[in-house]
């Protein structure tokens, strides 16, 4: 099975940031890959069952040294963040989750250029390391240069008083001619859409929300965007918003 197709398929992601005061704050992105236990145990048999279970948080220093393509800026903030990897293979349940402190808001859009290479550097932590499956994990390493989120055909502004994100109309454009994304595509309309939330815990409350699908908390300082494959191929208006505080 191509491994885009199987990270295409086979999970749902929260992004979350949570910004203080001062402008500085965490983001964090939780990956729940449970679905692709059941597809390892196929692909793998006794080798996927050999995987031990683990519940651990890794500090991410040695990772950020070796993916490719980092800046200088961009090591420096995953060097300071951790992951969280929950492997239960009887439960067939896997979490990732990755948590990253930050000291602008700035530093936020790095973080998601390089969601891929880390997601696939977190399978790559999975205990013992040697225990993912030869042949996922290649594929894995091959893929994580095609691989791209939604993120890549919006453009986000981020400042002090405002949050938005709106369609970049060329890039999405491409996105009917992208390897990736037409894989994607295929697992959702095979019933196999991928969930996506956003979540943005605001340093005060907000003074004016727009989207489709934005809700607001009562306190008015959460705003949560949930979006599927689906809305981004037949109405990707729905993962905009803007945000005043």
């Amino acid at each position: 099975m191509n491994c885009c197709i199987l990270l295409a398929g086979c999970f749902e992601t929260t992004q979350e940031v949570t910004i203080n005061k001062n402008g500085s704050g965490i983001f964090t992105n939780t990956t729940d890959l449970s679905n692709m236990i059941g597809l390892l145990k196929q692909m793998s048999g006794d080798e996927a069952n050999k995987m031990q279970n683990t519940d651990t948080t890794i500090a991410l220093t040695g990772i950020a040294d070796s993916i490719a393509g980092l800046t200088a800026e961009q090591t420096s903030i995953v060097n300071k963040g951790t992951m969280k990897l929950t492997l239960n293979m009887q439960d067939e349940k896997l979490l990732v989750k990755l948590d990253f402190p930050f000291e602008k808001l700035s530093e936020v859009e790095l973080l998601k250029e390089i969601l891929p290479k880390l997601s696939v550097s977190a399978l790559k932590k999975l205990p013992g390391g040697d225990q993912m499956p030869a042949g996922a994990a290649a594929a894995a390493a091959d893929s994580s240069n095609k691989i791209k989120t939604f993120d890549n055909f919006f453009d986000d502004t981020i400042s002090k008083k405002l949050i938005s994100r709106t369609l970049n109309k060329t890039k999405y454009a491409t996105a009917a001619d992208d390897e990736f994304m037409k894989s994607l595509q295929q697992m959702s309309g095979m019933g196999s859409p991928i969930t996506v939330n956003y979540i943005i815990n605001l340093p005060r409350a907000a003074k004016k929300v727009e989207g489709k699908a934005v809700k607001l908390s009562d306190n008015k300082k959460k705003v949560t965007v949930s979006v599927t494959s689906d809305d981004f191929f037949d109405d990707p208006s729905k993962f905009e918003y803007r945000i005043e505080f």
